[in-house]
């Protein structure tokens, strides 16, 4: 058990900072999925208003919410406690969420999806959205 301190000077935490850390855990856990639960609709408004209604800069909506979402993150500081842990940190491999998705969507595309398809589908799509951008900005030229 030993290999698993590390090697900073050793801390005993009292009961009262473990209750108090604890409690206030709770509530940055009900403060963030709160957030959680309010951006989810926000994502869609944001990036369908983007998408329909800016041809040349689609996700500005969308990212100045992602930036916001950011900033609460850091603000509710939902795991700041865990530099208290005097065991060495969890190794998590150097892959994120986003990239797990990534290749789960290779792999599906390379099985199911054949790239000129996916091709005519992208303009397509392009086409509907330019379609749309002209008639909710007839002012504005694609």
């Amino acid at each position: 058990m030993e290999d698993n301190v590390r090697k900073k000077k050793p801390e005993t935490h009292s009961r009262s900072e473990v209750i108090y850390d604890a409690l206030v855990l709770q509530l940055k856990l009900i403060v963030d999925g709160l957030r959680d639960l309010m951006l989810m609709p926000l994502v869609l408004i944001a990036s369908l208003y983007g998408l329909i209604m800016h041809t040349n800069s689609p996700g500005r909506y969308l990212y100045r919410l992602l930036s916001y979402g950011k900033a609460s993150e850091k603000w509710i500081g939902l795991f700041d406690e865990a530099e208290k842990d005097q065991m060495d940190p969890v190794e998590i491999k150097n892959t994120s969420f986003e990239e797990l998705v990534k290749k789960t969507q290779i792999a599906f595309e390379s099985k199911y999806i054949n790239d000129e398809k996916k091709q005519k589908l992208l303009e397509k799509l392009n086409g509907a959205l330019d379609e749309l951008n002209t008639k909710v900005n007839p002012e504005k030229k694609v």
